[in-house]
């Protein structure tokens, strides 16, 4: 079954809202990266809080990148979205473990750190992205995912990310919520929403229990409060191609080329995205050489 992200708003205007279902994606996600319990949790929320996001506040053909560095363990995370419910991204060190914390779960916040910061850049297909930093509030990332909509971007929102997963690192449920509030909300709004949110239900039980990312938005706001407005199909970025990465190769001067040729005999590129190994032995980079020499470029 495809993963599925919803787009939502209040019948009053005073609130829209998205949720998301990345289970399948986050099993696909945890295989590649041969991850750990904790190195899946991380990824998951960084991946899932990035589709989000890029369905908030993209449009079009926009991309967007998250860097997540806070110097913990886990090294930096780096994720890639669109507006059109496309995601990629990797964590320095996947394998991370690290004891449960006080709460017998995985310990994010540890192992992303806090010392460091969250960084957006947003491609518009100009040749001017914007880039947005902001320190990193709590490690947990659905709060430092909060911090940004409301420091950088201007938007008060809650954004709330979820992924299950067994101790020998299978994926059970992974998901999330994204609310922002509208012109229209008042003080006393966003207070009965907050109040709501402290006794919502754990999202992956939910998810257990069969509810849609529909379904966890009506049981927030209820059923006659809400109107979907979209149901997007969301997955990974296809694996880029041999074929792909030839002609990336051939971009590089012939001199760096041909000094590969001459040292490596060949080159082999690890996809930090998909965990796969992509190897030009000496023939097939004698053949991007010849290639390129040829053309003049």
């Amino acid at each position: 079954m495809a993963d599925k992200l919803v787009r939502a708003i209040t019948t009053d205007g005073k609130f829209r809202a998205i949720a998301i279902d990345a289970t399948e994606m986050m099993k696909e996600a945890a295989t590649f990266h041969d991850a750990s319990q904790l190195g899946t949790t991380i990824l998951g929320r960084a991946l899932i809080g990035s589709l989000m996001m890029s369905n908030a506040i993209l449009k079009g053909e926009e991309r967007l990148a998250v860097s997540i560095d806070g110097q913990g363990p886990a090294g930096k995370i780096v994720v890639e979205s669109s507006a059109q419910g496309e995601v990629r991204g990797y964590a320095t060190n996947p394998q991370v473990a690290l004891p449960l914390n006080v709460k017998q779960q995985p310990d994010v916040a540890t192992a992303v750190g806090v010392d460091g910061f969250l960084t957006v850049t947003k491609d518009y297909g100009t040749n001017e992205p914007f880039t947005g930093k902001v320190a990193l509030a709590t490690g947990e990332i659905g709060d430092d995912l909060t911090y940004y909509m409301a420091k950088s971007e201007q938007i008060p929102s809650a954004v709330a990310v979820s992924v299950l997963v067994d101790p020998d690192g299978s994926v059970v449920t992974a998901g999330g919520f994204m609310v922002s509030t509208l012109p229209d909300a008042t003080t006393e709004d966003i207070e009965q929403l907050e109040t709501r949110l402290g006794n919502f239900p754990a999202i992956s039980t939910q998810m257990m229990e069969g509810y849609t990312p529909s379904d966890l938005l009506h049981n927030l706001f209820g059923t006659e409060e809400l109107q979907i407005l979209t149901t997007t199909e969301v997955a990974l970025y296809p694996a880029i191609t041999k074929h792909e990465y030839a002609r990336m190769l051939a971009t590089l001067p012939l001199s760096e080329l041909q000094a590969i040729l001459a040292e490596d005999h060949g080159i082999e590129i690890v996809d930090r995205f998909t965990g796969k190994v992509i190897n030009f032995d000496e023939t097939q980079l004698q053949a991007i050489i010849a290639s390129k020499d040829a053309s003049g470029l």
